[in-house]
């Protein structure tokens, strides 16, 4: 269809079939001098060359002996220098060719992993939204069909147009409770789709393409994109789409060219090539919205009723799909409207004009195709740390995860380090593959490439892959870092190995000596929102809060060797450390992020109608359930405890039973058995394991025999015990006591704060007493009692009045440390 039929305007044509030869010439050309992989012929020809602006394809190539190349000043090189290269053109292209990226670091919390389970509940959800559509339409048909009887109806006419109503609602209500039974099951959220690059005769070329699914399935994922990106960009000061309409889009974008195969309901797979915004998603979200159009309906099709042209006849089963038909008519729409001397002001021309072409990067190369998604990633990631548009927190958590996750591959220590600390060196590094790995950890793969860590013999199931996930965040997060020389000098730089340097330089942190709980806390929220994404139900970062402290930071957390079959059966055993090990490592996110969470903030008014439970601090809960191991409160057994942490394990994907709901599950009694009618949740939890006031164990720098990177040597001679105890020397004694002083900070912060909790729960106590008392009309207490509590209370008061002189003197004293 020639341009020449269309009226012309502002709004561009798809570029004739020439020139899109010529662009894919010059394209492979230009690949080829500068090493690079090009994209695919079809990419260009469907994706590339329809979206581009009026003679923009004549502007970018230029002709020599040897063949068409691009001109030096229409393209250049991101990420120069790294295996993560991309070679991008800088073009104008329609306003509304490109569709925002699924793949978007500011919405990552919002998906889930892409696991077999949850595609098929993905599809499941689909097939209900189908007939939920479907009821709806009848319903509609069935009220038409009784309205339009008419008043002289026989009896059984009007009586069967009721019924018709009546059957039509019931089936509509019985399927839109089954649709947000779906909606549970994935926890409100969808599986993210896996991309990868596209291969061409074995070889990976530079764009990408997903997994093929249906149409409706496609179109579902687009939609839920779109709707999360919007639900995030609220944040905004201003109206994106009124900005873009009133000043146009004035800075450049990085555009991908992704494939999706969608399988028609006849089995044909027809491929459908797209721009994807990899940067600036929410431009292209509202520059779509300017135009009258949806993500989904550009990506599977177009109704012919929105861009029916003059003249042409009404088709209601007529679908627009090929990219350069939906321009072309578009643009023969909107430039009929502009020519019109008496048009709208507020219509779709005026408003569209000046996002008509806009200025975008496309990648055409890449240095390393196989990893093209991963490399996408990093720019969308960097644009939103540095940019002005910032995450919330849980994906400004993920996206320095991602950051994480890169710095250790490009360090080439991600393999080492996860075979030596997770796998225990029961392989060498080189036979993990680190692109699968680091994908799975990101999320962009399902978490099956992790089974290659679990132990020999240990079952691969989503417990087990869950849990070598949390290992693998917690020794990445917190790595183990050598224990200090014998005789290196008080203040001299701590050799802090191989792994802590990567994490400082990816999380931008201070040196190794200047770890305060600053530190702490922000790689606490990372681990937290890296685990809870192993969860339906991801539990907030707060709820995670002082549970990894300074010396976590400072020397690491290093897993321990036994697996969790291993771990259960050491508890069984009597084992108090593995107890320890097990509550603190490995049931820490199902706690925090489970159907019934045990753990939560400690914050929000306590006189909440959902709430459940005590308002108490999560150090607190986890070390309440750590001690009751040694020291188990009233009908507190060993049985109960260890059958409460199969259950908590098993608990994500535990089905709906008998009077629960799906990842929930009964308390156990005593003997482990469960006790039906009883619900395990936190309010259960806060009873059976109140506040403790226990100090915690001050957690010790760990000593040379216990790091694998330091190598026992023998001292050559047998010991002897002297009759008298050597003195410590002046320098040795400042050492010890610099190295204890952080944890007793540590320790007496987590003191007060009990201490706090305890004097506040006073408070309610005795006001709650006070108002029972006026409401029962109950005497008061004798004079004699009120005056023991008052003295009880001065002696508090007493005791506490000796903190702050005391810490005065330290603060003085720590100026001269």
């Amino acid at each position: 269809m020639s341009t020449r039929k269309f009226p012309a305007g502002p709004f561009s044509y798809p570029t004739t079939p020439e020139w899109a030869e010529n662009l894919v010439e010059a394209i492979a050309n230009t690949c080829a001098a500068e090493g690079f992989a090009p994209v695919p012929r079809q990419a260009v020809l469907e994706g590339l060359a329809p979206a581009l602006g009026q003679g923009e394809a004549k502007r970018v190539i230029e002709r020599r002996r040897d063949g068409r190349f691009l001109l030096p000043t229409a393209y250049h090189v991101e990420q120069r220098g790294t295996d993560g290269a991309l070679l991008v053109l800088k073009v104008d292209l329609h306003g509304a060719a490109t569709l925002p990226w699924v793949i978007n670091d500011r919405t990552r919390s919002a998906w889930l992993h892409p696991s077999g389970e949850n595609q098929e509940r993905l599809e499941d959800l689909v097939e209900q939204q189908q007939l939920v559509a479907a009821w709806t339409v009848g319903v509609e048909r069935a009220k038409t069909a009784r309205r339009a009887l008419a008043s002289t109806a026989a009896p059984e006419e009007k009586d069967a147009a009721l019924a018709a109503v009546a059957v039509a609602e019931k089936e509509l209500a019985r399927a839109q409770e089954e649709l947000k039974a779906c909606e549970r099951a994935l926890g409100g959220r969808r599986p993210l789709p896996v991309v990868r690059a596209v291969t061409q005769d074995g070889v990976p070329m530079a764009a990408l393409t997903t997994e093929p699914v249906s149409a409706a399935m496609a179109a579902e994922i687009q939609r839920y994109a779109v709707d999360v990106l919007r639900r995030r960009a609220r944040q905004r000061s201003y109206d994106l789409a009124e900005s873009l309409v009133q000043e146009g889009q004035r800075d450049s974008t990085v555009v991908v060219l992704q494939r999706t195969p969608v399988v028609d309901g006849d089995g044909d797979v027809r491929y459908v090539w797209r721009g994807q915004h990899a940067t600036g998603a929410n431009r292209s979200d509202a520059r779509l919205e300017i135009f009258g159009l949806s993500a989904q309906q550009s990506l599977t099709g177009v109704p012919q009723s929105v861009l029916r042209l003059p003249g042409e006849e009404e088709n209601r089963r007529l679908v627009v799909r090929g990219l350069g038909e939906i321009l072309r008519r578009i643009s023969a729409l909107l430039n009929a409207e502009y020519a019109d001397p008496d048009r709208d002001e507020d219509g779709r021309a005026q408003r569209a004009v000046r996002i008509a072409q806009v200025s975008s990067r496309v990648v055409i190369g890449a240095k390393r195709p196989e990893r093209l998604e991963e490399s996408l990633r990093q720019l969308n990631v960097n644009e939103h740390l540095r940019g002005q548009l910032d995450y919330e927190d849980m994906d400004r958590s993920l996206g320095l995860w991602s950051t994480l996750v890169k710095a250790y591959q490009a360090a080439g220590l991600l393999g080492d380090l996860l075979a030596r600390e997770v796998a225990q060196g029961r392989m060498p590094a080189g036979e993990l593959d680190e692109d699968a790995v680091a994908d799975a950890l990101v999320g962009a793969r399902a978490l099956d490439e992790l089974a290659v860590l679990l132990t020999p013999g240990d079952e691969v199931s989503a417990m087990t892959l869950r849990d070598v996930a949390v290992r693998c965040a917690t020794v990445m997060l917190f790595p183990p870092v050598p224990p200090r020389p014998e005789n290196l000098a008080p203040r001299a730089a701590m050799p802090t190995g191989r792994y802590w340097p990567v994490v400082r330089a990816a999380l931008q942190e201070a040196s190794w000596g200047q770890v305060n709980g600053s530190t702490a806390k922000r790689r606490t929220e990372i681990w937290a929102a890296v685990t809870a994404q192993h969860f339906l139900r991801p539990g907030p970062l707060a709820a995670a809060e002082r549970l990894f402290g300074k010396p976590e930071v400072q020397f690491g957390v290093r897993p321990d060797a036994r697996s969790l079959v291993s771990l259960l059966t050491a508890c069984r055993q009597g084992d108090d450390a593995a107890w320890e090990i097990l509550v603190r490592r490995h049931l820490l996110p199902g706690l925090i992020s489970g159907a019934e969470p045990f753990v939560a903030p400690n914050e929000g008014s306590f006189q909440s109608a959902d709430r459940k439970g005590e308002r108490r601090a999560p150090a607190n809960s986890v070390q309440a359930l750590v001690n009751a191991w040694t020291n188990p409160p009233e009908s507190v057994t060993r049985d109960l405890l260890i059958a409460f942490a199969v259950a908590v394990l098993r608990a994500p994907d535990s089905p709906a039973g008998d009077g629960l709901a799906p990842g929930t599950f009964w308390a156990p009694d005593a003997h482990g058995d469960p006790r039906e009618g009883v619900l395990a949740d936190k309010e259960w939890f806060d009873t059976l394991f109140p506040q403790t006031s226990v100090r915690r164990t001050r957690r010790p720098q760990p000593s040379s025999a216990d790091s694998t990177s330091s190598a026992a040597t023998d001292s050559g001679g047998d010991t002897v015990e002297l009759a008298e105890e050597v003195p410590e020397s002046a320098l040795a004694r400042m050492t010890r006591l610099r190295a204890e002083l952080a944890s007793l900070v540590a320790s007496s912060t987590v003191n007060a704060a009990a201490v706090a909790e305890e004097i506040n729960q006073l408070l309610e106590t005795v006001e709650g007493a006070v108002r029972a008392r006026e409401a029962s009309g109950a005497p008061e207490e004798p004079a004699e009692v009120q005056k023991l509590y008052m003295r009880e209370f001065a002696r508090i008061k007493a005791e506490a009045g000796k903190i702050g002189p005391l810490l005065d003197k330290a603060a003085l004293a720590v100026m001269s440390l």
